[in-house]
């Protein structure tokens, strides 16, 4: 019998992954174990429009990250022991962003959309973001 795999996330990972595409994060990011960031951002590139400021501002610090998962996105070959690790938790080549739950065994809530991150902004007192 083929039980399937799951990648359980810190509560801060959840936590920023609510927010990526309202404002900053990457100081946030920053603090998260490396395996955790690079699911972070394989997980941000499925779920949120690279052309949101947020989202553009939260990759800026991670270039050569991307790079990386970029590559493996475009098949070349990964000797990135994290991204390994990540697709090997799920029984998959690539990291199956389904895959993911909370501490709790939940899934992740779905990304806002981009109306609903804009809420947000103002809800906390963002009105422009460049």
């Amino acid at each position: 019998m083929n039980k399937e795999k799951y990648i359980t996330v810190s509560d801060d990972f959840v936590e920023i992954y609510k927010m990526f595409n309202v404002n900053r994060q990457t100081e946030k990011m920053k603090k998260l174990s490396r395996k955790e960031l690079m699911l972070m951002l394989v997980l941000a590139i499925d779920s949120f429009s690279e052309e949101n400021p947020a989202v553009i501002e939260n990759f800026r610090d991670f270039r050569s990250e991307m790079e990386l998962i970029y590559g493996l996105q475009q098949d070349n070959e990964c000797t990135d022991l994290d991204l390994l690790s990540l697709g090997k938790e799920t029984d998959e080549k690539y990291i199956d962003t389904s895959k993911i739950i909370d501490s709790k065994g939940e899934e992740l809530p779905a990304a806002l959309s981009e109306e609903e991150a804009l809420q947000a902004r103002r809800d906390i007192g963002i009105f422009k973001y460049y």
